[in-house]
């Protein structure tokens, strides 16, 4: 049971724009007092235990399936020589991923693939020009830098790396 006055809304699971729209409307309905139609429907207490555990295996056995495969090379690894101006990747140097951008001047930003969130594996979003993480959903620039949580902390710099390898 929730003190009264205290409100909380969570869980978008990569719908945060919508739901929490919608959220944010019921809310302020709730601190002014007003019925709002959809309370019902996003009550936390609306579903059943056994439902909310099979989402949450449905859900973790995807993040656990890439911090283990992405680690283990099941997804194609690249040279940085390959690697074209404005393009993104996990690529492997000396046994080591590292997530490397090469901007438009040929400059190579080169990160830690790990996520600082849950350990996972970032992806290049090449149409954001953003570091994704698969497992729940954090963003980074092309420097590391969080765009979007959970991750609070900013992807590891990886400083003297050649670009012409």
């Amino acid at each position: 049971m929730a003190a009264e006055g205290i409100y909380c809304a969570t869980g978008y699971n990569g719908n945060g724009m919508m739901l929490g729209s919608i959220a944010g409307k019921i809310l302020s309905d709730a601190v002014l007092g007003v019925r709002n139609k959809y309370k019902d429907l996003f009550r936390p207490s609306r579903v059943k235990p056994l439902d909310s555990f099979s989402e949450l295996v449905k859900e973790n056995a995807d993040v656990a399936y890439h911090f283990i495969a992405d680690r283990f090379g099941i997804h194609e690894s690249d040279s940085l020589k390959r690697l074209k101006p404005g393009a993104g990747k996990v690529v492997e140097v000396d046994g080591k991923k590292i997530a490397a951008y090469r901007d438009d001047a040929g400059t190579i930003h080169a990160l830690s693939p790990v996520c600082t969130h849950a350990g996972c594996i970032v992806g290049w979003n090449s149409e954001e020009k953003s570091w994704d993480c698969p497992c729940h959903g954090a963003r980074f620039d092309i420097d590391g830098k969080v765009l979007t949580g959970p991750a609070t902390r900013n992807l590891a710099k990886i400083e003297n790396t050649d670009p012409q390898h």
